[in-house]
């Protein structure tokens, strides 16, 4: 189902000092084991998605990546940044069915992957993982083509983007999938932000069990005064309280007459 996978692998891992991504999980390193989640997910190529040639390199030699994207020459940078430069190549390459994951996601597995590309019900949808509490796992993401557009035009108007920014586009919408649907282990979705969370294994949030199917797309830039307040009530509903701040910081940013 999954064609294709994307790992991200461009963030500084300045709170474990040093590199998250090679650090051994049983014995390998962290990267080589998302990709492996992705390959017994079903996709046939995985790219890294980094910021140079020599982590391209490093990671390909360590992981068996069969390729590595940029990020894309605009001002923003981050996350949203790295799946912005994610969605355009897999557009590019007509992709009907991807999978974005973090590389800090070592105990990933293939079946929560494989789970989580089910969910989304016809092209233009995208699906992520929903916690307890309204969090989503904002990294771990599945696309079914057309690709989300206006990530640029989004990037120019706010000045930045978020993880979530290309969910908010999705053309079809939204699938939230509660994580106890996908797994019923949390350390599933752990990172390994730090040294102490690599010795744990504990994840940050609760597992969830709550779905939730939101016709998109919920951020319209033709109207995104409009848009944002109907996000907001309609995560507001369903207790997303993720996507509910961010909306409603949005709507402060962008529409606040003061």
């Amino acid at each position: 189902m999954i064609e294709a996978g994307y790992v991200l692998a461009g963030g500084e891992a300045r709170r474990f000092h040093g590199d998250k991504l090679l650090a051994l999980v049983d014995g390998e390193a962290s990267i080589a084991r998302v990709v492996d989640a992705l390959r017994r997910a079903g996709a046939r190529e995985v790219y890294a998605a980094t910021v140079s040639e020599e982590r391209c390199r490093i990671y390909t030699a360590v992981a068996g990546f069969d390729g590595c994207i940029y990020d894309p020459p605009i001002p923003c940078r981050g996350p949203g940044a790295a799946l912005a430069a994610v969605l355009r190549d897999a557009a590019q390459r007509g992709y009907r069915t991807v999978a974005v994951a973090p590389g800090d996601m070592p105990w990933l597995t293939g079946e929560a992957l494989w789970r989580l590309a089910s969910m989304p019900p016809a092209p233009g949808w995208a699906a992520a993982p929903l916690h307890a509490g309204g969090f989503i796992e904002s990294l771990l993401q599945v696309y079914r083509q057309p690709y989300p557009q206006g990530l640029v035009d989004l990037c120019r108007l706010r000045g930045g983007l978020r993880a979530s920014d290309p969910l908010r586009l999705a053309p079809g919408g939204l699938v939230l999938v509660g994580s106890r649907l996908l797994s019923p282990w949390a350390t599933v979705f752990a990172h390994i932000n730090t040294r102490e969370a690599l010795r744990t294994r504990a994840a940050k949030n609760p597992l969830g069990h709550k779905v939730a199917q939101l016709p998109g797309p919920l951020l319209r830039l033709d109207d995104p005064c409009r848009s944002l307040a109907a996000e907001a009530h309609v995560y507001r509903l369903l207790g997303v309280r993720q996507l509910l701040r961010q909306a409603l910081e949005d709507l402060e940013r962008l529409c606040s007459s003061g």
